[in-house]
């Protein structure tokens, strides 16, 4: 594993943890006197040897090393080169017979003091280099092998005369190797079949018996597709290229789909003649080294984060006072970026120490001079820190030693935390109190805890006792359950978790009722028991109080009534309540005949009318509208300006300072609200909250009366238009129907009894007075339906019809109209269409829809009458190709008298009417739950009328 240097530098002794779980031998070495060791973790490796490692701190790395390698260590080490991919190994001095071998890493650093040192890492690889001289063992055997029978291709084939010789090799050869070698060993040909394993390599597979793997591939054995590919592509290059590949890193795909880290050797196998036959692979499991490793990245990137996102400023320095790590947040409590912080002295070049006049702090009084001469914690050090900028803040600094085994101090790990808001806060209460109070004593919040067996108070600061409004603790500590905490919520206390936001109400000593807001912990003994808990509280009644006015304000918007004067009034009054204010103005700026007037209303109930260069002149109200935006604006000293004198309200009411905003309407601010003092007022945010939310609710307000003006207005004009309406239908029903039947009566009396006696002329006028009399009965009906309908007096009468036949009569009944304007008129509908209707009204529509097509569609035209179904709709259409609709006609069509002229258009031809046919059938239509509508592509481009009918069957 390598680690960053420079973050090992900067982790101190989390360096020990991270070697001490390394399986390697790692050292620093000092390569400037005799190789010297000076740091070496706990390895496995030494276990071998027997020997202590902390026998080794001050011996040369010789000590280790095999007499027969040592000049050729001794030279690499002199270069200070790295070495890797296992190219230079060496044995290790050991009094057992079998050697440990190992391969060496080197890596040159400079360590704290700027003094060159040389890291190296030895790994044990005594278990490879046995399985290599077993492997050249076994290749001598197997080369004995293919000098007796030359034909064979490893033991797959074999000469049928040399048969028993061949096999008796073979399988010696297979049980050296089994006996030997302990890892996952399987050999194969070179079309990639298997010729053998061992019996580790068949357990790890899934095979019962070595022999049972011979002829098959890694598809008949292996289910993972990337696992045979992978294998294929490297035994395949081992092939090819007829080289070795040792020590390779890659993981195995089980059966079970568990993934395991191998260690992999592939070797080309070579018959007598060094023509390759086959492929030897051999692999170790080393997934529990993985594993170590992963770890071990997991514990540096951890300890990174943990580092990283301390909530405090971090800075580890040398033993120089070089700073040789700084967090985030270090960076942010000095201003200065981390990157140009490293290798810089701690507060001396970039920064330094002053009192609180600037003057410097004496060397010796600084964190890091006090800690190299103590080497003991320092906590809670406050100085001020002048930085770059010469800007000076107040730092609360901790600082920790960390000392080596030669018991000098290596690193210094200081927190620093920028104090100085917090420290000016609390200066005025410190300056009041005993020099050495405890925090929690001089704490801006209450803290008590209370005893969870007798529920009796054990601690309480000052602060609690200011927000009970007790002066002694003694009080406390008798009264608090039983007179202090309300008795609804003493349950609550007991009851809530840990860490949880909790609010309660208490009574104080002067019998006001206060609500307190923090968090509880609990505090435990040894056996993990909860004697008592603590309480962080803080004063919440004034947040409460606008709580419940700002509900108030919602109630009051509920309760508003029509009358805008007297609403804007109530939200005066209760803005005032809300920002404890002495008065409250409302403007309204708007124009008359010609004249600019202000409304003003006050919640003194004033509600006056004033032109505009009267209130410029008299009311100071009017400076809001100097300023062209809506934030809001305080005003101080007004009694010492000219409006003093001018102003009543400031006279009368001895008004001092004002808070206020112009209120945007649309695009215009032609209106304000002010709010106006005696006493100079503390604007909080929760008062800014309620100025704006009383604006919002004026300018609601204003556009609600708007809305309520012009709908009043609205109503005036359609009760009018309906009365008009009312009275032409009265009109129509009896004044016009009662002359028209006798009219009608005595022209068919006329012709009835009179025919022969008179002349053609007199037939032909008495005739067409007979036919105007028909038409203006229809238009009377027409009316007359649509009132009906416009009042809901129309009911259908449904039944079961075939609506094809509907429109099949209705063309037929029609075909001479259409046959006089020489028009082609096509029915593609579908058969049978069986639903309930009302037969006469849908008669009525079809034939309103049909005769208007047939008017409106030039001589020699065509009209198309289709039908679909659309999920559970009947749709019906009638398409021509006459004059077609405009946007604005299509919109219209549809109304009540909505009859579109078109005279000297070329097809004016029975274009009478009253404009409420087509109004009549949207009404039909609808009253059988369905759908009219139109499509037009414009003027000469025709239309296609169509309606929907649902489709219902007959309950019964």
């Amino acid at each position: 594993m390598i680690i960053d240097q420079k973050k090992l530098d900067s982790l101190g002794t989390q360096y020990q943890l991270f070697m001490e779980i390394l399986d390697d031998l790692v050292l620093i070495v000092d390569p400037n006197s005799k190789f010297i060791i000076e740091s070496v973790n706990k390895s496995p490796i030494l276990e071998k040897l027997a020997i202590n490692p902390h026998s080794l701190i001050g011996k040369s790395i010789f000590k280790l090393i095999s007499s027969e390698y040592e000049k050729k260590v001794e030279k690499v080490l002199k270069q200070n080169t790295l070495i890797g991919n296992g190219d230079e190994e060496l044995q290790l001095k050991t009094s057992k017979a079998s050697p440990i071998w190992c391969q060496i890493t080197i890596k040159s650093f400079k360590n704290e003091n700027d003094e060159e040192r040389l890291f190296l890492i030895l790994r044990d690889i005594t278990k490879t280099k046995k399985l290599e001289e077993e492997l050249r063992f076994n290749e001598e055997r197997f080369k004995k092998i293919t000098e007796t029978i030359p034909e064979i291709r490893f033991w797959k084939l074999f000469n049928p005369k040399r048969y028993e010789e061949a096999l008796q090799s073979s399988y010696e050869m297979l049980e050296l190797v089994m006996e030997n070698i302990p890892q996952y060993i399987y050999w194969k040909d070179l079309d990639l079949n298997y010729l053998g394993c061992n019996d580790n390599y068949a357990n790890l597979i899934g095979i019962e018996h070595p022999e049972n793997i011979i002829n098959k591939s890694d598809k008949d054995l292996l289910i993972d597709e990337f696992q045979i590919s992978f294998n294929h592509e490297k035994e395949k290059e081992v092939i090819d290229t007829k080289t070795s590949k040792f020590r390779n890193i890659e993981y195995w795909t089980l059966k079970s789909g568990e993934k395991i880290w191998v260690n992999t050797n592939r070797i080309p196998l070579n018959d007598s003649d060094g023509k390759v036959v086959g492929v030897l692979i051999t692999f170790d499991d080393i997934t529990e080294r993985k594993k170590a490793e992963e770890d071990l990245l997991r514990q540096h990137d951890r300890l990174e984060r943990i580092m990283e996102t301390n909530p405090a400023g971090i800075i580890s320095v040398d033993n120089e006072g070089n700073i040789i790590y700084a967090n985030s947040q270090a960076e942010k409590v000095l201003q200065f970026p981390k990157d140009e912080l490293i290798k810089e002295k701690i507060f001396t070049t970039l920064f330094k120490f002053v009192d609180s006049k600037g003057n410097p702090i004496p060397k010796e009084k600084l964190p890091f001079q006090i800690i190299s001469k103590t080497k003991k914690p320092l906590f809670n050090l406050h100085l001020y820190l002048e930085l770059p900028n010469k800007n000076l803040i107040l730092l609360s600094i901790n600082g920790t030693p960390l000392i080596g085994k030669d018991g000098k101090i290596e690193n210094i790990i200081f927190t620093v935390d920028d104090v100085t808001e917090r420290e000016l806060a609390k200066q005025r209460i410190k300056e009041s109190e005993e020099k050495y109070r405890d925090l929690l004593e001089t704490s801006s919040v209450g803290i008590i805890e209370i005893n969870v067996k007798n529920e009796k108070v054990s601690y309480l600061n000052p602060k609690l006792l200011e927000l009970v409004g007790y002066e002694t603790k003694k009080s406390i500590y008798t009264k608090l359950i039983e007179d202090i905490i309300h008795p609804d919520d003493v349950k609550k206390l007991f009851r809530s978790s840990e860490e949880k936001e909790l609010e309660f109400r208490i009574i104080s000593k002067d019998g006001k009722l206060k609500w307190l807001k923090g968090k509880k912990s609990n505090q435990y003994n040894e056996k993990d028991e909860i004697v008592s808990f603590r309480l962080w509280l803080e004063d919440v009644t004034e947040k409460k109080m606008y709580e419940e006015l700002i509900y108030e304000l919602n109630i009051n918007f509920l309760n508003f009534t029509t009358n805008i004067q007297t609403n804007i009034q109530l939200l005066l009054k209760t803005c005032l309540k809300l920002l404890n204010g002495d008065l409250a103005i409302y403007v309204n700026k708007y124009h008359h005949e010609d004249e600019q007037l202000n409304w003003i209303i006050t919640t003194k109930d004033d509600v006056i009318t004033m032109p505009e260069e009267e209130f410029k002149e008299k009311l100071f109200v009017n400076e809001l509208f100097n300023e062209k935006h809506d934030f809001p604006q305080i005003f101080n000293d007004i009694d010492k300006l000219e409006y003093a004198k001018t102003d009543k309200y400031v006279k009368e009411n001895n008004i001092k300072h004002a808070y206020g905003k112009l209120i945007m309407s649309g695009t215009d601010l032609n209106e304000c609200l002010c709010i106006m003092y005696k006493e100079y007022p503390n604007i909080t945010n929760q008062n800014q909250l309620v100025l704006f939310l009383i604006c919002d609710a004026i300018e609601i307000e204003q556009k609600r009366w708007q809305v309520q003006q012009h709908l009043e207005e609205q109503n005036r004009t359609l009760s009018e238009i309906n009365k008009l309406k009312t009275d032409l239908f009265s009109r129509t029903s009896h004044e016009l129907k009662t002359p028209l039947i006798s009219i009608k009566g005595f022209t068919e009396l006329l012709l009835n009894l009179h025919y022969q006696k008179l002349d053609k002329e007199i037939v032909s006028i008495l005739e067409e007075i007979q036919k105007g009399s028909k038409r203006l009965e229809d238009y009377i009906n027409a009316i007359v339906e649509s009132s009906k309908l416009e009042q809901g007096l129309l009911k259908l009468n449904l039944a079961e019809e075939n609506l094809t036949f509907l429109i099949n009569y209705c063309v037929r009944q029609l075909e001479g109209a259409a046959e006089l304007r020489k028009q082609k008129v096509i029915v593609d509908v579908k058969q049978d269409m069986i639903t309930l209707l009302d037969k006469e009204r849908i008669y009525e529509v079809l034939s309103n829809l049909l005769i208007n097509a047939i008017k409106y569609t030039p001589v020699g035209g065509q009209i198309t009458i289709s039908s679909s179904k659309n999920d559970n709709f009947y749709i019906v259409s009638i398409k021509d190709n006459g004059i077609g609709l405009t946007k604005e006609e299509k919109e219209q069509i549809f109304k009540q008298f909505g009859k579109i002229e078109r005279y000297g258009q070329g097809w004016d031809v029975g274009i009478e009417g009253t404009g409420l046919g087509l109004y009549i059938c949207k009404e039909i239509v609808e009253l059988h739950e369905g759908e009219i509508w139109v499509e037009s592509e414009g003027r000469n481009k025709g239309s296609t009328f169509s309606f929907s009918i649902p489709i219902r069957k007959n309950k019964n």
